[in-house]
């Protein structure tokens, strides 16, 4: 009769396991940081390359923070070390138990907004498909359980809220603001469409969302349609109506995306 693993034995395992896999998301943090940062196209940067230079962005100028408390970037964000050795430099410094690296969530928050910058991943709670530049990214935290995987998809879990919550994405109840103003949007788009002018209805059939964002302006006020425009039209407040005019001709064609009426 095979003899039953020791609980002590069993759970050192366990927890030895999950200390190598902190080491891990360290270092593709790092590495994954490091090439959002690179602006010179596909070879990879070596030691002293400037990874700086962003014009103020947030999401690089916070990228580059943590580069810097890391130990990989200058205060002048200059690369310390070449970008094949990032890797195995971070992981070192993660067991070494002298040095000092920044909270998991702080590299985290500043690693999701660069993503979410450079299109690469998405701040929703609703499946979606990465980049595959972040692909061994996304692995490491599925392994911490930060992620997990849904067939070929990836969705986030409670556990990466403290760090969408620290980069400004979620909020204290871990929703996404960004869907949680997509379903505002969506609740009313679908108020206007139940009594939508016949000539707004057509140019939304056309396609044309200028004329959308314009007629929604003009005659969409307080919940229901004036039978003619108001004087004010001004091109910035129909310009900012953007989304509500993407959402209203998805409604009239019929191309109904995934719902944003439930939220996870």
């Amino acid at each position: 009769m095979p003899q039953k693993l020791d609980t002590k034995i069993e759970q050192n395992w366990v927890f030895c396991d999950g200390v190598m896999a902190i080491h891990k998301l360290y270092g593709e943090l790092a590495v994954s940081l490091v090439q959002g940062c690179w602006r010179q196209g596909v070879v990879l940067p070596r030691a002293g390359a400037d990874l700086g230079g962003w014009g103020g962005l947030s999401a690089f100028e916070g990228a580059n923070d943590i580069l810097r408390r890391l130990g990989l970037a200058t205060v002048d964000d200059r690369l310390t070390v070449d970008t094949d050795q990032v890797f195995q430099f971070i992981s070192d410094r993660s067991q070494a138990s002298h040095m000092t690296l920044p909270p998991i969530d702080a590299v985290l928050a500043a690693w999701i907004s660069l993503m979410n910058q450079l299109g690469r991943a998405s701040l929703k709670r609703l499946p979606f498909v990465p980049h595959n530049d972040i692909m061994p990214v996304m692995d490491a935290l599925v392994g911490l359980d930060y992620a997990r995987m849904l067939d070929n998809t990836f969705l986030w879990t409670d556990k990466i809220g403290r760090a969408m919550q620290m980069s400004g994405w979620w909020d204290e109840q871990g929703f996404s603001y960004e869907e949680l103003q997509e379903r505002d949007v969506d609740r009313e788009m679908r108020s206007a469409l139940t009594s939508i002018p016949e000539e707004v209805r057509l140019a939304a059939l056309r396609d044309d969302q200028m004329t959308v964002a314009k007629a929604l302006q003009a005659r969409w006020v307080a919940g229901a349609w004036l039978p003619d425009s108001i004087d004010d039209a001004s091109p910035w407040r129909w310009a900012a109506l953007g989304p509500e005019a993407k959402r209203l001709v998805q409604l009239v064609q019929g191309a109904d995306g995934p719902s944003t009426l439930a939220i996870n």
